[in-house]
C-alpha cells in the first residue's frame, strides 16, 4: 500500500514537470528569441530600451534576465509601465513613458523669491516627471522655509497635461505667518549683561519695533551667526576662555513662537602682559612699526583691536613690496595672571614687482574704466595700500556686483606677481518715480532716467525732473569722470528751473540755460570745480501784493545771466549718509558779468565739523558754520533772485524760508548780501532703531541776515535770530526723512516761524 502510493505521487510530479517544462511561456520556454519588439515608446529611442534588456536575439527565453531587465528599465526614470509578453518567437517589451517636465513656477510665495526656488527644485523644464522627485522636491521647499522661519508653510503641487506627454508643474505655495522669538536668553553670563550681548546678535525678542526691523524672526542662518557673534563680542572684551556651549531654538507648544538658548561659559578676563614685535623686516625700525600697533601692555585684551593691528602692519610693510607678507599674533596665555603675551611675527617673504594687471568678467564695461582706478601700473614695486585702495576705488563705481583681486606668481617673470580683477557687472541704469512731501514745497513728485556707465565708458547721463507747489524743474546732464584721459571730470547741464511765489513772496522767476563743469581733485581730500554758465532769466510779479522794488525788477526782466563759479571742496568724513567723524571746507565764488545784464560778485564759505561723542560712534557732535557775502559790481544791482534767503532746514531752523531778515513795505522777503549761520547739533542714536539709519538731533542755530545799503522802502533790525529745538533723520528705503520741531529762542517783530518742519521723500 505504501509502495502503490509512492508510485502514485512520483508519477503525479513526473508529469507535472513534463508539463511545465513544455509550457510556451516567456519565463521556461526553452524556444529561441527571434526577434524583439518594443510598443509606447514615444521620445525615448527603441535602441535605448534595448540597452536596458538582458536578453537579445537568439538568446533563450529566460524568467530571470526578463526580471532584472524590468528592475533595470524602470531604476532609469523613464517609463511609469514596464512589461513583457511572447508572441511566438518575439520578445514583446511594452512601456509607458513618464511624462516631461514642460514648465515650472511658483505661486503664493513672497518671502523666497522664484530664482531661489527654481534652485532647490530637482525638475525642471525637459526632465523626467517622477511622483517621488516631486515629493522630494516639496520636501526641499519645505525646509527652506523653516529656515527662515516659516513653520507653518504649506506646499501642494498642481499637474496640468500639455500635448506631447509633457507637464506642467505648479507649486502652490501658503507661506503662513513668520514663527517670531518671543524670548532670547542668555544662561552662564555674569560679568556681561544680557542687554550688552542681545545689542550684538541679530535675533532679538519680540518687541514694539519688531514690524519694522523683524529682528524677532527666527532663522537657522542667523542663529548660527548669533552663536558666533557671542563669542567674538566676549573675545573683543578680553574673555579669552569663553565658550558657547549651545544655541538652540525651540516651538512653544502652539508652534506660534519661539524660544532662543544660548548657553556660555564666560571664564576669565585677560589683560595684556608684553606686547612684542619680531621677525625679518628690517627696513623700517620697529619704533616706526608699533605706531601700527593698537594695543599695549596692560590693556584689556581685545581680538578685534589684534586683527585691526596685523591689518596696519600688513599695508605699511607690504608697501615696500612684500605681497606674500605673513603676520602671525603669537600669544601666550598665562591662567594664573590672567594676562596674555602677544608677539606679532612678521616673514616679509620675497619683494615682488607687478607684472601683469588683468581684468576678466567685464563684458559691457570697457578695461580701461576699471584700470584707471588701480593705484599701480606694470613694473611697480607691489604695494599692499594700493591694492586695497584700488579695490575700494573700483567697487565705489557701482558697477559691478562683486570684485575680486588676486596676486598670483607670475609665471614668465621671477620676483613678479600678476594682479587678476575679476569682476561681476551688475545693471548701471535707472528709472526712478517718486514722490514726497514737505512743509515747505507741500508734495514734490521726482522722476529720473540715469545710466551711470554709459556705452560702458563710465560715463553718467541723467534726465529727470521735480514738481513741486513752488517749484518746476528739469535738468538733463552728462559727466566725463576722465576727461582727455586725465584725472579730470567734466560734463555739462541742461536746465529749466521755475519759482513761483510764495507766503514770503510776491514774484515767480523761470530759468532756462546751460552750464559747463570741470573738476579737478587736487588731493585725495580736495576738489576744485570750475564752471560757467549761461541762462535767461524772467521775472514776474504774481503775487496780491507786491512792492515797487519787485515790480521795477520784473519791468526789467528778462534778464540774461552769464556766470562763472569755482568752488573749492574738502571733505574727509567717514561716511557721507551718516558721518560720525571728520570735516568739510568749501569755498565758492561766482563772478556773473562776463557779458550779459546781471553782474555782480558772490562769495560762500561753510565749514562743518565731526567727532564723536562715544567710542561706539553713535553720539556725533556736529557744528556748521557759513558765511555769504554778494554784491553788485560795475554800477549794477543785486537782482532780487540772487539775494540770499534764510530760514528753513538748510540754514535756521524754527523759520520758513524768507522769513527773516530784510523786508520790503509790502512784507516781502527782500533778502539781504550777507549773512552768517553758527549751529550746533548733538546725533544720538534711538534704541532699536540705530542699525536701521534712524538717529535723533538736539540742535541750536543762529543766523543774521543783512544788508549795508538797503533802499528807503526796506525795513531791517539786523539782529542776530536764534533757535533751538529736536529732530529725527531717518535714510528710509524711499529716501531721506526728516522731522523737526524747533522754537524760535531770538527772532524779529515781522518774522515768519515754523515751528514744525518735516520732509519725506526726495525735496528739491
Amino acid at each position: 500500500m505504501k509502495l502503490s502510493n509512492f508510485l502514485t505521487r512520483y508519477l503525479a510530479v513526473t508529469l507535472m514537470a513534463i508539463a511545465f517544462l513544455a509550457a510556451p511561456s516567456a519565463g521556461h520556454s526553452e524556444e529561441i528569441i527571434t526577434s524583439i519588439r518594443v510598443d509606447g515608446a514615444q521620445r525615448i529611442d527603441t535602441d535605448t530600451v534595448l540597452s536596458y534588456i538582458e536578453l537579445a536575439k537568439g538568446d533563450r527565453f529566460d524568467a530571470k534576465a526578463l526580471r532584472t531587465s524590468v528592475k533595470t528599465l524602470y531604476e532609469t526614470g523613464y517609463f511609469k509601465d514596464v512589461s513583457f509578453s511572447q508572441e511566438g518567437g518575439t520578445l514583446v517589451v511594452v512601456v509607458q513613458e513618464n511624462p516631461m517636465v514642460n514648465d515650472v513656477s511658483f505661486e503664493g510665495n513672497k518671502v523666497i523669491d522664484d530664482e531661489t526656488l527654481e534652485k532647490l527644485v530637482k525638475l525642471k523644464p525637459d526632465t523626467i516627471f517622477t511622483q517621488p522627485q516631486t515629493q522630494q522636491d516639496i520636501a526641499a521647499i519645505q525646509q527652506s522655509y523653516r529656515v527662515k522661519g516659516l513653520f507653518l508653510a504649506q506646499i501642494d503641487v498642481k499637474f496640468e497635461t500639455v500635448k506631447n506627454n509633457k507637464v506642467d508643474l505648479i507649486y502652490i505655495i501658503e507661506e503662513g505667518e513668520k514663527s517670531k522669538v518671543r524670548e532670547v536668553r542668555i544662561i552662564g553670563n555674569s560679568d556681561l549683561s544680557d542687554k550688552e550681548l542681545l545689542k550684538s546678535l541679530m535675533i532679538k525678542p519680540t518687541n514694539w519695533l519688531s514690524w519694522y526691523t523683524e529682528e524677532d524672526t527666527y532663522d537657522k542662518e542667523k542663529l548660527q551667526f548669533d552663536q558666533s557673534q557671542l563669542k567674538n563680542h566676549y573675545l573683543d572684551e578680553g574673555y579669552v576662555r569663553v565658550s558657547v556651549d549651545s544655541s538652540i531654538a525651540e516651538l512653544t507648544p502652539d508652534r506660534s513662537a519661539f524660544i532662543v538658548t544660548h548657553t556660555v561659559r564666560e571664564g576669565e578676563r585677560y589683560r595684556l602682559g608684553k606686547v612684542t614685535l619680531n621677525g625679518d623686516f628690517d627696513e623700517l625700525s620697529n619704533e616706526e612699526l608699533f605706531k601700527e600697533i593698537t594695543v599695549s601692555d596692560g590693556e584689556w585684551y581685545s581680538r578685534k583691536e589684534v586683527k585691526q593691528s596685523i591689518s596696519n602692519l600688513t599695508d605699511r610693510i607690504g608697501d615696500f613690496g612684500y605681497a606674500f607678507l605673513r603676520i602671525n599674533p603669537n600669544t601666550v596665555i598665562n591662567d594664573e595672571e590672567r594676562t596674555i603675551d602677544l608677539d606679532f611675527v612678521v616673514s616679509k617673504g620675497r619683494r615682488v614687482f607687478v607684472n601683469r594687471i588683468e581684468i576678466s568678467g567685464n563684458t559691457r564695461t570697457h578695461d580701461e574704466v576699471v584700470r584707471r582706478e588701480v593705484s599701480m601700473i606694470e613694473g611697480d614695486i607691489f604695494s599692499a595700500s594700493n591694492l586695497r585702495k584700488s579695490k575700494g576705488r573700483i567697487q565705489s563705481l557701482q558697477y559691478f556686483k562683486t570684485v575680486d583681486i588676486s596676486t598670483p606668481m607670475s609665471s614668465s617673470k621671477a620676483d613678479n606677481i600678476d594682479v587678476k580683477i575679476e569682476v561681476e557687472e551688475k545693471p548701471t541704469g535707472a528709472f526712478t518715480i517718486g514722490a514726497g512731501y514737505s512743509s515747505a514745497d507741500a508734495f514734490v513728485g521726482t522722476a529720473s532716467v540715469s545710466q551711470n556707465n554709459f556705452l560702458g565708458r563710465g560715463q553718467k547721463l541723467a534726465f529727470s525732473f521735480a514738481l513741486s507747489s513752488s517749484t518746476q524743474n528739469y535738468n538733463i546732464s552728462f559727466t566725463e569722470p576722465y576727461f582727455l584721459g586725465k584725472n579730470l571730470s567734466a560734463g555739462f547741464d541742461l536746465f529749466n528751473k521755475r519759482t513761483e511765489p510764495t507766503s514770503s513772496s510776491s514774484y515767480e522767476t523761470n530759468t532756462i540755460g546751460a552750464g559747463l563743469r570741470l573738476g579737478i581733485p587736487i588731493s585725495k581730500n580736495l576738489m576744485n570745480t570750475i564752471s560757467y554758465r549761461l541762462s535767461k532769466v524772467e521775472v514776474t510779479n504774481n503775487g496780491d501784493s507786491y512792492s515797487t522794488l519787485t515790480q521795477a525788477q520784473a519791468d526789467n526782466s528778462p534778464y540774461i545771466q552769464s556766470m562763472i563759479s569755482n568752488s573749492l571742496n574738502w571733505n574727509n568724513v567717514d561716511n557721507a549718509a551718516l558721518p560720525t567723524t571728520g570735516r568739510v571746507h568749501k569755498l565758492s565764488t561766482s563772478l556773473s558779468g562776463l557779458g550779459g545784464d546781471v553782474k555782480f560778485f558772490r562769495a560762500v564759505t561753510e565749514h562743518q565739523l565731526y567727532r564723536p561723542i562715544t567710542n561706539d560712534g553713535y553720539w556725533v557732535g556736529h557744528i556748521t558754520g557759513k558765511v555769504g557775502y554778494s554784491q553788485g559790481i560795475f554800477s549794477s544791482e543785486l537782482p532780487i533772485y540772487e539775494r540770499f534767503q534764510l530760514g528753513g532746514s538748510g540754514s535756521i531752523r524754527g523759520f520758513k524760508r524768507g522769513g527773516l531778515g530784510p523786508r520790503t513795505t509790502a512784507s516781502e522777503s527782500y533778502g539781504g548780501t550777507i549773512y552768517e549761520t553758527l549751529s550746533g547739533e548733538v546725533i544720538f542714536p534711538i534704541y532699536g532703531l540705530t542699525d536701521k539709519g534712524v538717529r535723533g538731533v538736539a540742535f541750536i542755530d543762529s543766523a543774521n541776515l543783512s544788508d549795508s545799503s538797503l533802499p528807503s522802502d526796506v525795513t531791517d533790525d539786523a539782529s542776530i535770530r536764534v533757535s533751538s529745538g529736536v529732530g529725527i533723520n531717518w535714510n528710509s528705503p524711499f529716501g531721506p526723512l526728516k522731522v523737526i520741531f524747533a522754537h524760535p529762542l531770538v527772532k524779529g517783530e515781522k518774522d515768519d516761524v515754523r515751528v514744525f518742519d518735516f520732509s519725506m521723500g526726495t525735496a528739491f
